[in-house]
């Protein structure tokens, strides 16, 4: 639809809470929108807040798991307890919430840890690397997450109730190894990471779900049992290298023909994956049609993005993102980018249940391709993406868009509000 009403004589901005009150603005949902699915970019997984761990078995996505690496620290020097008795070893790691996880709690996963032999640093960052280790397992889970309960963990000799924590007993090998650390690898931290590397806790199977872990939280260790009742602790130090790998397979015929199309192709279901599984791009070949009269300027008072998910498409165990990304292309190769209005308060992209929409409003955005076309003869329109994020909230998710055009109320619109100068 298209309609326009006299002009005022000022600038007129739309803010984002409606266009009630202003004349003198043209307004058109009818512009041709070119959806397709495309790959997601790598992640730089070495600065999220927390790490995931598990696997999916999704109907629509495929399989999709989540790996994680951790480095050790030393929150006392000098603990030699070799000489005492060694009871156990127990890796213990702190569920970030009771509701970051995603999939089917009721089902069984299976994790293997496995000691890093290559030590961690800065040349592994992102999603799609992944340190060497060794080939031995030492230590299984093999259960179901439990983010919502407390755990009985043993101090000294007691046992006391702790946020919820998954607990994993360690092999003997490795139990071994940890308790004899000398003075020398127990001297400084730096020692320490040489003499033990790290680990990774990976999973064996891809069914389950994924859960966030938060292994700076205060029950998040490698704890040593000794003695009856003494422990020494292992911890993970906000200087420690963390970082999570995704794995994306298996995905269906749906997805891989997307992601295989021409740039011109057209789909009217999308689907986007956080963990770089998939995203949606948007294109708007004929945006610049508004410009009627080449004498005069466009001034957008307002542009607002719908998204909407196919109905029916989320369960309990697949849950809808509680909010989605609205970026660009980088010019240069092609990666996410940010758009002007990720900085403003009403940017949105949250999710809407009683509408069921995802509403963006890219006004800035959309200004700054007419004034870059119209002022300096640059075409910077690159189209849009729009991505989960991987990170606040840390919870894997994935939705199906509903990418229908030109219905009102209904699949994807693009609403734009502008005045001629």
């Amino acid at each position: 639809m298209v309609s326009s009403c006299n002009r005022k004589k000022e600038n007129v901005f739309f803010d984002s809470q409606g266009t009630l009150g202003y004349d003198g603005f043209s307004y058109t949902d009818t512009l041709a929108l070119i959806t397709r699915t495309v790959r997601e970019d790598s992640l730089k997984t070495d600065s999220l807040s927390h790490n995931l761990i598990g696997a999916i078995n999704d109907p629509f996505f495929g399989n999709y798991a989540a790996s994680s690496f951790f480095q050790f620290s030393l929150p006392q020097l000098n603990k030699v307890i070799s000489t005492e008795r060694l009871d156990s070893v127990v890796l213990m790691m702190q569920y970030t919430s009771s509701i970051a996880y995603y999939g089917d709690l009721q089902s069984s996963v299976s994790l293997n840890v496995y000691e890093l032999n290559e030590p961690m640093g800065s040349s592994v960052t992102h999603s799609n690397q992944a340190y060497n280790y060794f080939p031995n397992v030492i230590g299984t889970f093999n259960g179901r997450f439990n983010p919502k309960d407390t755990t009985t963990i043993r101090f000294g000799n007691k046992f006391i109730s702790v946020p919820a924590t998954l607990k994993i007993r360690l092999s003997n090998d490795m139990a071994t190894k940890l308790f004899n650390a000398n003075s020398s690898d127990l001297s400084t931290k730096d020692n320490f990471k040489n003499f033990f590397k790290g680990i990774i806790v990976k999973p064996s199977t891809t069914n389950g779900s994924i859960a966030a872990f938060n292994m700076l939280g205060a029950h998040s260790m490698i704890r040593i049992y000794y003695n009856d009742s003494m422990n020494s602790d292992f911890v993970v130090e906000k200087e420690s290298e963390r970082f999570t790998q995704f794995e994306i397979s298996n995905q269906p015929t749906a997805i891989t023909k997307q992601k295989s199309a021409s740039v011109t192709s057209n789909f009217d279901t999308c689907f986007v994956q956080s963990m770089s599984g998939a995203k949606m791009q948007i294109r708007f070949p004929n945006l610049f049609s508004l410009i009627k009269d080449p004498s005069k300027k466009i001034s957008i008072a307002k542009a607002e993005l719908f998204i909407r998910p196919i109905i029916g498409s989320n369960s309990n165990n697949f849950s809808l993102p509680v909010r989605l990304l609205c970026l660009q292309p980088h010019p240069t190769n092609n990666t996410n980018a940010g758009i002007l209005d990720l900085s403003e308060f009403f940017y949105g992209g949250s999710y809407n249940s009683q509408s069921n929409h995802y509403k963006f409003f890219i006004t800035r955005h959309i200004q700054s391709l007419f004034s870059d076309f119209q002022n300096k003869g640059i075409n910077n329109n690159r189209g849009l993406f729009i991505t989960i994020p991987n990170d606040f909230p840390i919870a894997p998710s994935r939705l199906l868009v509903d990418a229908r055009k030109n219905m009102p109320n209904a699949g994807i619109e693009l609403k734009i509000y502008y005045t001629e100068l």
